[in-house]
């Protein structure tokens, strides 16, 4: 899959697809990500006494804090639109898997169209099998509906999403060499 989000044939032609909507959604899953680890960031290079206050607080009742930014409760879908002012860069797999509680309301209910965001988001990010483990437990991996929903979607068991274990010096290496 391409850094880009739809080429300008699919946005004359019309309508999308299940997988030009998978798509939307993974970029959307993205721009969240790095909003919850900007946001993170922010928090950690704030002085100690505020960042523990601000962690408590989050720790105490995670939904007050996200209630009291802008756009949030039910226009999380949209703001994550708005959100997306930065290049379309693919966000790592491990941001994704720490992130997991902040976009997972973003999720559809629809089991196929769910397995094809699955599918689109393992062709864009490679998500190594040990280093996704929350992921697939959001997305519903191993529950015989999810599992049924994929083969039929996708053609292949859920098992093909997921790549190989990767080692902790690897993932190290890895980061160090993209940056």
């Amino acid at each position: 899959m391409s850094d880009e989000l739809f080429s300008r044939e699919e946005i004359l032609g019309g309508g999308l697809s299940r997988i030009r909507r998978a798509r939307a959604i993974v970029f959307l899953l993205e721009q969240e990500a790095r909003r919850i680890g900007d946001r993170s960031a922010v928090l950690a290079s704030a002085a100690p006494e505020a960042a523990g206050m601000l962690y408590a607080i989050y720790e105490a009742d995670p939904e007050l804090m996200r209630r009291a930014l802008p756009g949030e409760a039910d226009e999380a879908f949209i703001e994550s639109f708005r959100n997306s002012r930065r290049r379309a860069k693919s966000a790592a797999s491990r941001l994704l898997e720490s992130t997991v509680d902040s976009w997972k309301v973003l999720l559809p209910e629809e089991l196929g169209l769910r397995a094809e965001v699955l599918h689109q988001m393992a062709l864009r990010h490679g998500l190594p099998r040990n280093r996704s483990r929350r992921i697939a437990a959001e997305f519903g991996v191993g529950q015989e509906a999810f599992e049924a929903a994929y083969l039929r979607t996708v053609g292949d068991p859920t098992s093909t999403a997921f790549g190989p274990d990767i080692s902790w010096l690897a993932s190290f290496r890895k980061s160090a060499a993209t940056r």
